[in-house]
């Protein structure tokens, strides 16, 4: 997930803000709101006032439904079914392994370690990552934006992967 894509109103959506077209749920019609022009992904997530995991789901679902369209990749908002870090092949790929988080771990530190990793590894270019990990309340809020932060090192410095997945390791001896 590329928490900077810009998403957008379609034509659908659009028909939907103005006309209330399709008779929208309240949680669908206010992430349409959100987008009067073009705005981050991280930027609906943090105005919506939803938790992130049903502003999430509502996101995913006007996708689907052709009311709303992004500029960059947003490939999944949420992780695959978590595998074992001990059980990812040496060669890693988003598309063949994610991560399991304990349910225990101590939120504070795990949003501390993180903020540090994505500093490192993305300097400058952290910062929605960053905020969208200072915005997690939850284990389960965490897990979403690691699936983020997971795609992003494949892709921008791959050589950091076998670091966060230490790092994962080292976020559940938390618990």
């Amino acid at each position: 997930m590329d928490l900077s894509a810009k998403l957008h109103l379609t034509q659908k959506g659009e028909d939907e803000v103005k006309h209330r077209a399709y008779k929208l749920s309240m949680k669908k019609r206010s992430v349409l709101i959100l987008l009067d022009k073009p705005k981050p992904l991280n930027h609906v997530l943090a105005k919506s006032v939803f938790p992130r995991n049903e502003a999430i789901e509502e996101i995913e679902a006007l996708i689907q439904d052709g009311f709303i369209a992004s500029r960059g990749a947003i490939a999944a908002l949420r992780p695959a079914a978590p595998i074992s870090p001990a059980v990812v092949p040496a060669v890693l790929s988003v598309a063949d392994a994610t991560f399991d988080l304990d349910d225990e771990i101590i939120v504070s530190e795990a949003k501390f370690m993180l903020t540090d990793f994505l500093v490192d590894s993305f300097g400058t270019q952290s910062q929605p990552f960053v905020d969208a990990i200072r915005a997690c309340k939850k284990v389960q809020d965490i897990r979403l934006c690691l699936s983020g932060i997971l795609a992003a090192t494949e892709k921008q410095c791959p050589n950091r992967i076998p670091v966060l997945l230490g790092l994962i390791k080292e976020i559940n001896e938390t618990a």
